[in-house]
């Protein structure tokens, strides 16, 4: 069996992009189902993509380490993915839609980073110690 030469390029166009791995045959599948041509690598310091060319008509796709946009709805998005990954509008591209990739570093619906503010510990007289450690009542 002969290799597809378009799954060539977009395995070089992921790699030169530093998208993980991990991600290749979802991302594989989804250009498939969306009828992509051709790839093409954009190369901007800090977060490179791919940009794959679709064969009909309809708008590129930007693959970036996490996710793909540029799809036109919701509907496309489970067409070509299925409903099991997270997917959104796109705030990016205004009136497209992202579908995340198996392995991500993305946030969905606004959700925040954990707060990890440091608590002191308490000391024998029942005060709350500084960050330091001292209590300022027994010192």
């Amino acid at each position: 069996m002969t290799p597809n030469p378009a799954s060539e390029s977009l395995v070089a166009a992921l790699s030169q992009a530093r998208i993980p791995a991990a991600n290749h045959e979802f991302i594989r599948q989804i250009t498939s189902a969306a009828g992509v041509e051709s790839y093409r690598v954009v190369d901007q310091p800090g977060k490179p993509y791919v940009v794959a060319t679709r064969g009909n008509g309809l708008r590129d796709l930007h693959i970036y380490y996490g996710a793909t946009n540029g799809f036109s709805s919701e509907d496309e998005v489970i067409g070509v993915a299925g409903g099991e990954m997270g997917r959104g509008e796109s705030s990016t591209r205004k009136g497209t839609w992202y579908v995340l990739h198996p392995v991500n570093d993305a946030r969905v619906g606004g959700e925040r980073s954990r707060d990890v503010r440091r608590a002191a510990a308490f000391c024998e007289c029942g005060m709350q110690l500084s960050l330091t450690g001292v209590c300022s009542s027994c010192s």
